[in-house]
């Protein structure tokens, strides 16, 4: 009785596939599609990221890492004062990068300190892309507008590592003044 059961199942599935052709060669040519537009999105959208987003080796210590940020501020500044914008998003995304790495290399900080640092680098990373946009935009003002920003959290940053001093030029603060 249920080879008969599973067998008249079988036919009623086959005569609703006949009746459906055309559906389920739609519904095959919706699959091919979507399944090709998928992996071609997945394919070309990390080469778009990369485009403004070269990546970063973020350094094994915090001291490194302050380094390694000072280094990006300081040619941050240089491309501003030069009025080269179009190169900006390298150094905010750089410093993003790198902020964002701090947390993983800070253990020895308190709880508390280390939850300011981690939640201070979402803004860091909010900043990189106004100063991104900034840049794409040749809009000098809104890059020193930002950038003093930056540096004022980079600031508030770096007080959560009392034994990491700043770069003399990196140190400097906008007061908004």
């Amino acid at each position: 009785m249920r080879n008969a059961n599973a067998i008249s199942i079988l036919n009623l599935m086959q005569m609703e596939i006949i009746m459906n052709r055309t559906s389920i060669k739609m519904a095959a040519v919706r699959v091919l599609v979507l399944s090709t537009l998928m992996t071609t999105g997945f394919m070309v959208q990390p080469v778009l990221a990369d485009e403004k987003e070269a990546a970063v080796t973020v350094p094994n210590t915090p001291s490194e890492i302050w380094q390694a940020i000072d280094s990006q501020v300081d040619e941050t500044t240089k491309l501003i004062q030069a009025g080269t914008l179009k190169e900006l998003h390298h150094h905010a995304f750089a410093i993003r990068d790198l902020v964002a790495g701090l947390p993983a290399h800070s253990a020895s900080l308190p709880a508390d300190k280390l939850a300011k640092v981690k939640s201070d680098g979402k803004f860091v990373a909010t900043i990189a892309e106004r100063l991104d946009t900034a840049g794409d935009s040749n809009d000098k003002a809104a890059a020193e507008t930002n950038f003093g920003k930056l540096k004022n959290i980079l600031a508030t940053l770096r007080a959560n590592y009392p034994d990491i001093k700043a770069s003399s030029a990196s140190i400097e603060v906008n007061t908004g003044k």
